[in-house]
């Protein structure tokens, strides 16, 4: 299948409406995806490097954001690659479409296929851990893989948030009402683990490493963290599990540079899909 081919498949699915935790809709809900780029972005993308992108991939990037990774592999695979960026909303994706070798799609990956045997990489950050299917996702996502293409999925592993020399309290009880909520609403906390597993189900030779982040109070990564108790405040007091002093108390901790605390471990998967003429995939053009 073409470029144009695969854009042109996804293009004309349709897309329907699903909840997710946060709020695409949010006035803040850009700034924290950008803080969630500064926390993960370079491990992220030394990991691309490592995985060896080059001139003339086909790349997937699904659940995009705002776009810093599909960015990153446009300028790796050149003119002469491809990269399509999907997310459920493509607003915040806009900048990337004057970009030649990117097209920006629409699509929900809990109920739409992808272009079979179309990518020679296909990559998540954060995606599966919100899926109520994750093993069906994983299966579209494999058969879009080129024979010798690479899935690389990361997600987290929350328990080691916030861990602290300051104290073994610290913050845990906002750690606590604000996963216990979004488990709630689909978010498994122990997602990056069960990547390893479905990945391994569906046939691919497979490996994971974990790594986090310590975080400075009041820096740019910490405001992500702040930002997602902005959101999840009014839902953690409505369930009576903290009150707004308290909460206004750990975005206080939160801003204290002289505070840091560790981030969730972030697990990265990465399998390949067996067969491929180069090692990678199968010859292109």
């Amino acid at each position: 299948m073409s470029a144009r081919d695969t854009v042109e498949t996804l293009m004309t699915r349709s897309l329907a409406p699903q909840e997710y935790v946060f709020d695409p809709a949010w006035e803040k809900e850009t700034e924290r995806l950008r803080t969630n780029e500064a926390i993960w972005d370079p491990g992220t993308l030394e990991r691309l490097d490592r995985l060896g992108v080059a001139e003339g991939w086909n790349c997937l990037e699904i659940g995009a954001g705002s776009g810093s990774v599909a960015r990153w592999l446009a300028d790796r695979v050149g003119p002469s690659g491809q990269v399509v960026a999907t997310d459920l909303q493509t607003e915040r994706l806009a900048a990337l479409e004057e970009i030649d070798q990117v097209s920006v799609v629409r699509h929900d990956l809990r109920q739409e296929d992808l272009p079979e045997a179309a990518f020679d990489l296909v990559h998540s950050r954060m995606v599966l851990q919100h899926l109520p299917d994750r093993a069906a996702a994983v299966d579209r996502m494999v058969r879009a893989l080129r024979p010798g293409g690479i899935l690389f999925l990361e997600d987290t592993d929350s328990s080691t948030l916030f861990r602290s020399f300051l104290s073994e309290d610290f913050l845990q009880d906002v750690r606590a009402a604000g996963y216990g909520l979004m488990r709630d609403s689909g978010h498994d906390p122990r997602g990056g683990h069960v990547d390893l597993r479905l990945v391994l189900a569906a046939g691919l030779d497979a490996t994971a490493e974990g790594r986090a982040v310590m975080v400075r109070g009041g820096s740019e990564q910490a405001r992500h963290y702040m930002l997602w108790l902005e959101f999840m405040r009014r839902r953690i007091v409505d369930a009576g599990l903290l009150d707004d002093a308290r909460i206004d108390q750990a975005l206080a901790e939160m801003a204290d540079p002289a505070h840091h605390w560790l981030s969730q471990v972030l697990i990265s998967t990465v399998g390949r899909r067996p067969g491929g003429a180069d090692g990678r995939g199968e010859t292109r053009r």
